[in-house]
C-alpha cells in the first residue's frame, strides 16, 4: 500500500521529486531517440523522392523533416531546461542550508551575549574594587591603631621612586658575551697598532 503524502518525511517527498525528474529527463531522451530515428527514415524517403524527381513527395519528406527536427529542438531544450532547474534547486538548497547555518551561529552568539551582561559585570568590578579599598583602609586603621602605621608618604615621592624602580628593572643589561667580544676586539685592535697593554 502505497503511504500517503502526509506521512511522508521531507527526504522521502525529496527523493520521490528527484525520481521524478529522472524518470522525465528519461522520457524526453527516448522521444529524441524515437524522433532521431523518423528523422533518418524521413531523410532516406526526401533522398528517393529527389532522386525519382517526384516533387510532391520530396516536398512532404522535407516538411516531414522540418517537423521531427523542431520537435527535437524542442526535447533537447526540455531536457536541458529540467537539468538546470534542478541544479538551481540543488544549489537553492544547498544556499538555505547555509543561511541556516549562518542564523543558528547568530544565535549562538547571541545566547553568549545575552548571558554576559556586561553592564552586570561591570557593577561586580566596581564593587569588588570598592571593597578592596575599603578593606585597605580598614588594614591601615588596624595598623594605625596597633602602632605599626606606615610613614606616609608625599605622592610625588612615590611616583620619583616607582619611576626608579620601572627604569632600573627596565633598563638593559649587558651581555657578559658582549662585553667578552669588545675586550678582545680592542686587545686585536692594541696589538695591530703596535700597542702593548701593560
Amino acid at each position: 500500500m502505497k503511504k500517503p503524502g502526509f506521512l511522508k518525511s521531507k527526504a522521502e517527498k525529496e527523493l520521490e521529486a528527484r525520481i521524478a525528474v529522472k524518470k522525465a529527463i528519461n522520457d524526453l531522451k527516448k522521444n529524441e531517440r524515437a524522433l532521431e530515428k523518423k528523422k533518418n527514415e524521413m531523410l532516406k524517403h526526401a533522398q528517393e523522392a529527389k532522386k525519382q524527381g517526384i516533387t510532391q513527395q520530396y516536398n512532404m519528406a522535407v516538411n516531414g523533416l522540418k517537423m521531427i527536427m523542431s520537435y527535437q529542438k524542442r526535447c533537447q531544450a526540455m531536457i536541458l531546461q529540467i537539468q538546470m532547474t534542478e541544479s538551481v534547486r540543488d544549489l537553492t538548497s544547498m544556499s538555505a542550508q547555509f543561511v541556516k547555518l549562518m542564523g543558528n551561529v547568530g544565535k549562538e552568539i547571541t545566547s553568549v551575549t545575552k548571558n554576559a551582561s556586561f553592564a552586570k559585570n561591570q557593577l561586580e568590578f566596581e564593587k569588588g574594587m570598592m571593597a578592596a579599598e575599603d578593606a585597605m583602609g580598614q588594614l591601615e586603621d588596624f595598623l594605625e591603631d596597633s602602632g605599626m602605621a606606615f610613614e606616609t608618604q608625599d605622592e610625588e615621592e612615590v611616583n620619583t621612586e616607582i619611576e626608579k624602580l620601572i627604569d632600573a628593572t627596565g633598563a638593559a643589561k649587558e651581555d657578559p658575551v658582549d662585553l667578552e667580544i669588545d675586550r678582545r676586539l680592542a686587545e686585536l685592535e692594541k696589538s695591530k697598532a703596535g700597542i702593548k697593554e701593560e
